[in-house]
């Protein structure tokens, strides 16, 4: 009989699914997941989504990818001619394509192929990953492939077929990108749909309609992401989020755009027509300068929200360091066994940080040689329980069958204890600022606990002035601040 099955949507590519649903269950403490309008079980799509984060992005698609479609990527042809590799790139859908060629049919070629066969073509249009405050430019390729499907579906003349080709665009925003237990939200946007009837004008004017169509796309997919003009813009607006709102564990992942996207907004140095300048650029300088002076003291503004409102004594911090340490040291006997067995893990994590220079190349490293690592270190791990069971194959089948729990069980608990260990080494910081007048990091801060009152007062002056500028703003009808306001309005219930 037959095979029903698709090329490259096989065993393969279901294997590759698993394992990158494995990656992230490990890599992130968070997956938020949002599909603003349903997204087609079946039928060909093109996909657009940014790609900051390099390998890390095509394996968010692969498991993330709505009723589990599998999604084809391109790759350039002479990897194909590659034996081993070309394979293993064909068994896992993905789709050759040579730049090299000046016909776009023949570019388009195995792309169309799979459209015809009602497949999901995920691209990424800037072309290579990065780390900036704002996305790349976007190349035309999906849009030139868009446009050559619906010709190639007008030539065929088949009344039953498709008529339209849909461009989901798609958001993946990292809150950390290259930490782990970060949390990660994929946004599949509203679709852009292209329809046979654009044919007449895409033949007259063929260039023009497809810049048209990518800045379509762009915008689609800037709606979903995150995006800055500039570093000092993003750093801002991200210790008025901190301040304001506290870290990711405090917000709603739902709203982790929006809330970023306004308060970017609200710093925006090219936003001529707004309200109070004067007041947003202090209130901007001022957000830059306490945070430069917490990376001093390697503490963060949710480190020092307590003492907004009481005075930092030795007494309080002393008490701090004393209960945060003994609630870790609680923990510490369930913890224990599975931080030395994963002891290897975090070294090689702590190895790729301080080596890797690009930022968005960190979190595949520790995808990637961690799964080398795994095979060592659990192989040792079962071989060692099998032989204090007796080598007895019932012995081994328990022992594989108790390792996925363990793995569950060790999971379950690193977020609350990594939680803690980071409140224990603030609470350790906080309390030599206070006690021994040292210095803190860089050398323009001679005393600690000044540089520690100093942030205190800032982070409050931040704090009220920010309120200040959002509430202003919202009386004024600006649709961010009202955002802001809506979002959290506890925050302004005193106003």
């Amino acid at each position: 009989m037959p095979s029903s099955e698709k090329p490259g949507e096989g065993k393969t590519y279901i294997t590759l699914q698993y394992l990158s649903r494995l990656a992230l269950w490990v890599y992130f403490r968070k997956i938020k997941i949002i599909c603003r309008t349903p997204v087609p079980a079946e039928g060909p799509l093109l996909v657009a989504a940014n790609h900051s984060n390099m390998v890390l992005d095509p394996i968010v698609l692969i498991a993330t990818f709505p009723h589990s479609r599998p999604c084809h990527f391109w790759a350039l042809a002479r990897f194909f001619r590659i034996p081993l590799v070309g394979k293993i790139l064909k068994a896992a859908g993905v789709l050759p394509v040579d730049t090299k060629t000046h016909s776009n049919a023949e570019l388009f070629k195995h792309t169309l192929d799979s459209l015809d066969q009602g497949a999901v073509i995920a691209l990424f249009p800037e072309g290579t990953s990065y780390t900036a405050p704002n996305h790349l430019p976007f190349k035309n390729g999906i849009s030139w492939a868009s446009y050559e499907y619906l010709t190639h579906i007008a030539s065929r003349n088949i009344d039953d077929g498709p008529k339209s080709i849909s461009i989901i665009p798609v958001g993946i925003t990292y809150t950390t990108k290259n930490k782990w237990r970060s949390e990660v939200i994929v946004e599949y946007g509203d679709p852009i749909i292209q329809t046979m009837d654009e044919l007449a004008t895409f033949q007259e004017n063929p260039k023009l309609l497809v810049k048209n169509l990518t800045d379509s796309i762009a915008k689609g997919v800037e709606h979903c992401t995150i995006n800055s003009p500039d570093w000092d813009t993003t750093n801002a607006a991200n210790e008025a989020r901190l301040i304001l709102f506290g870290d990711t564990r405090s917000i709603q992942l739902e709203e982790y755009v929006h809330l970023c996207q306004s308060l970017i907004m609200l710093f925006h140095p090219d936003n001529n027509s707004a309200l109070y300048p004067k007041e947003r650029n202090e209130l901007k300088e001022n957000l830059l300068l306490i945070s430069k002076k917490l990376k001093s003291l390697r503490i963060n503004a949710g480190d020092i929200s307590m003492y907004e409102n009481q005075e930092i004594t030795i007494t309080k911090a002393a008490f701090r360091l004393v209960s945060t340490w003994m609630a870790l040291v609680a923990q510490i006997p369930l913890f224990l066994p599975g931080m030395i067995i994963n002891l290897p893990f975090y070294i090689l994590g702590k190895l790729i940080d301080s080596y890797e220079p690009y930022t968005e190349s960190v979190a595949q490293d520790k995808i990637i040689f961690s799964f080398f690592l795994a095979l060592p270190v659990y192989g040792t791990l079962i071989w060692i329980l099998w032989k204090l069971t007796g080598y007895g194959f019932m012995s081994l089948l328990c022992v594989l069958m108790l390792l996925p729990l363990f793995a569950w069980y060790h999971m379950a608990l690193i977020d609350k204890n990594y939680d803690m260990l980071k409140e224990v080494i603030a609470s350790w910081r906080i309390f030599v600022a206070v006690t021994s007048g040292a210095t803190g990091v860089d050398t323009d801060w001679t005393h600690s606990r000044k540089s520690l009152e100093d942030c205190v007062r800032l982070r409050r002056w931040c704090r009220n002035r920010t309120k200040e500028v959002i509430h202003n703003l919202a009386e004024k009808g600006d649709p961010q601040a009202k955002y802001l306001v809506e979002y959290y309005n506890t925050l302004f219930i005193n106003k």
